[in-house]
C-alpha cells in the first residue's frame, strides 16, 4: 500500500511539472574582457513545457511584448504614425529552444540586421564527478564539460524530473542549478521556480497586453524570418559582418527608396556617407567591446 501510494505522488508531481514550469537564473557575465571585474547581470527564464523549453532573457520578453503591443493598438486603430522609440531590451538577445525527447537544441540569435535559427551540432560530453552539495533545499552534484570554446562546471538536481538547464546545456540525470565557466566570466545561478499559471497572469498585468502574434519588422531592428542556418555558415555570417558591418544598410540606402535619420548625442543625420560613417564607427565599437561570448567558438 504505502509503494502504491509513493507510486503515486511521483505520477502527480511529473504530471504538475508537465503543465509547464518556469526556472529562473541570475546570470553574471563580462561581455568585455576588459572588464571582467565588474560582471553585468541578467534574470534569465527557462520554460519548461512537455514537448520543449525555450530559454531567454526577461528583460528582452518585457521590452518585446510592450514593442508588439504598441504596434498592435497602433493597427488596431487605424493609425500610420509610428513613433516607438523603444526600451530597456536588456543586453541578451539570443535564445535557445529545446525539443523534448530527443533535445534537438537551436540558438536563436542575431547579426546586424538579420535574424538566424542555428542547430547545435555539437554533443555534450560530460563527466559527472561524486562532488555534492546543497543549492537552496536541493542537493546537487558536480560535472564538468568541454563545449563551445569554454571548459565549464555545473551543479545538477535529481530533485527536478528535467534533464536541462540554462543555454544549450542538458542531458545530464537531472536539472542544472548552477553553472560556470573556467574564466568566472559566465555564471548561472538558480533563483527560484514557479508553475506557469502563477507567472501568466503577473506578466499580462506588467506588460498591459498579451503579445497577440503579431510580427512587427522594424529597420534597424532585429526582426522578422529567421534564416535556417548551420553552425559553419553563422561563422561565415560572422566574419563578413566583422569585415563589414553596415554592407546591409549600404545595399539598402543604394537602392534609393529608403532614407534613414539618425540622432547621435543631439546631432541629426540624414546625408546617407554621414549616416553610414556613423553606423559603422558604432558597429565596431560594439564588436570590439562585446569580445566575450558565452559561445566563442560560433564568434572566430
Amino acid at each position: 500500500m504505502k509503494k502504491t501510494f509513493l507510486l503515486l505522488m511521483i505520477t502527480l508531481s511529473l504530471a504538475s511539472f508537465a503543465q509547464g514550469t518556469r526556472i529562473m537564473y541570475e546570470y553574471k557575465f563580462a561581455s568585455n574582457l576588459e572588464k571582467k571585474d565588474s560582471l553585468e547581470t541578467e534574470l534569465m527564464y527557462l520554460d519548461i513545457k512537455k514537448d520543449g523549453s525555450k530559454f531567454y532573457s526577461r528583460q528582452k520578453f518585457v521590452s518585446d511584448s510592450t514593442r508588439d503591443a504598441y504596434f498592435k493598438k497602433q493597427i488596431a486603430t487605424g493609425s500610420t504614425n509610428f513613433n516607438y522609440r523603444g526600451g530597456n531590451g536588456g543586453k541578451i538577445g539570443y535564445s535557445v529552444s529545446k525539443s523534448y525527447p530527443d533535445f534537438n537544441i537551436v540558438l536563436h540569435t542575431g547579426i546586424g540586421n538579420s535574424r538566424f535559427s542555428v542547430k547545435n551540432e555539437n554533443p555534450m560530453a560530460w563527466k559527472i564527478l561524486p562532488d555534492k552539495k546543497t543549492i537552496d533545499k536541493f542537493e546537487v552534484q558536480k560535472a564538468t564539460l568541454d563545449f563551445g570554446g569554454r571548459t565549464w562546471t555545473a551543479w545538477f538536481s535529481q530533485d527536478f524530473p528535467f534533464q536541462d538547464g540554462p543555454y544549450k546545456f542538458s542531458g545530464l540525470p537531472g536539472l542544472i542549478l548552477e553553472m560556470e565557466d573556467s574564466t568566472g566570466t559566465h555564471i548561472f545561478k538558480f533563483v527560484g521556480s514557479k508553475k506557469f499559471d502563477e507567472v501568466e497572469k503577473i506578466e499580462k498585468e506588467e506588460i498591459g497586453s498579451t503579445r497577440g502574434g503579431i510580427v512587427v519588422k522594424t529597420f534597424g531592428v532585429p526582426g522578422g524570418k529567421e534564416i535556417e542556418v548551420s553552425e559553419e555558415q553563422f561563422k561565415k555570417q560572422w566574419k563578413e559582418y566583422k569585415n563589414d558591418p553596415v554592407k546591409d544598410t549600404r545595399q539598402m540606402l543604394s537602392q534609393g527608396n529608403m532614407k534613414l535619420t539618425l540622432n547621435i548625442d543631439g546631432k541629426m543625420m540624414s546625408e546617407p556617407s554621414e549616416v553610414l560613417r556613423a553606423m559603422e564607427k558604432n558597429q565596431r565599437e560594439e564588436i570590439k567591446n562585446n569580445n566575450n561570448k558565452i559561445e566563442p567558438a560560433l564568434y572566430p
